[in-house]
């Protein structure tokens, strides 16, 4: 038979053992949502245009398609050559549309055929677009028809959508501020940023018109304006 005092110091060991293995975990503290505040901020960065995109329309009738579609392409080469001869590089040139379609009189009898062929045209420094456009239109004759004229921030886009994503950090940032102030605290971290919308413009002037003349067609670049948009959320102290 075991000592008496080893028995004891085994109770005791056993007894320790069941007081550890049973005490209870210390529940976890619920930590609290960190404090945030979402803004969104705009920029916007102002350019000149510094290109012009054209769209021409040339039109034929003739009494057969082969005839209507010849004529059309002569009066659509001649436009290109006029085109060339002042500057236009080749590669912004492009044709963009060809129909042909059936003309019809009163009893519904087929009279002939209209021949239509579409060219876009960049061109690349507005000084000289008027006398370009002026040009065009002389060479292809009555048959042309301008369809579309806009300006384009081209050359300029990526320096300007950067300066307006800038500004609408620095948006964002602003209205952060008041907000973290307004509610006595104090502004943290970055904690995450969305790109919006970042909207380049293309300016569309007024087409639709058939004209000609020794005088280039006057073309006014005035300013457009990119804006862009961010939604930053930061932390709150």
């Amino acid at each position: 038979m075991a000592p008496a005092s080893s028995l004891s110091r085994l109770a005791s060991l056993v007894a320790a053992l069941g007081v550890v293995g049973v005490l209870p975990a210390a529940p976890a503290l619920a930590s609290a949502p960190p404090s945030t505040v979402t803004v969104t901020g705009t920029g916007t960065a102002s350019g000149t245009p510094d290109e012009l995109g054209l769209a021409l329309d040339v039109s034929a009738a003739a009494s057969s398609v082969s005839a209507a579609l010849d004529a059309a392409s002569r009066s659509m080469g001649r436009v290109q050559d006029a085109l060339l001869a002042d500057g236009v590089a080749a590669r912004d040139l492009q044709t963009s549309g060809l129909d042909v379609q059936p003309q019809y009189n009163q009893q519904g009898a087929i009279t002939g055929y209209t021949a239509d062929e579409q060219l876009t045209a960049e061109l690349h420094g507005l000084a000289k677009a008027g006398k370009q456009i002026t040009d065009a239109v002389d060479a292809g004759g009555n048959a042309v028809r301008v369809d579309s004229v806009q300006l384009d921030l081209t050359d300029q886009s990526a320096r300007l959508i950067a300066s307006a994503r800038a500004d609408a950090i620095a948006d964002a940032r602003t209205r952060a501020e008041q907000y973290a102030t307004a509610a006595g605290r104090r502004l943290g971290d970055v904690l995450s940023i969305a790109e919006g919308s970042t909207v380049v413009p293309v300016r569309p002037l007024t087409g639709g018109a058939m004209f000609g003349g020794a005088k280039p067609v006057p073309v006014s670049a005035g300013s457009q304006q990119v804006t862009a948009s961010v939604t930053v959320v930061y932390g709150l102290n």
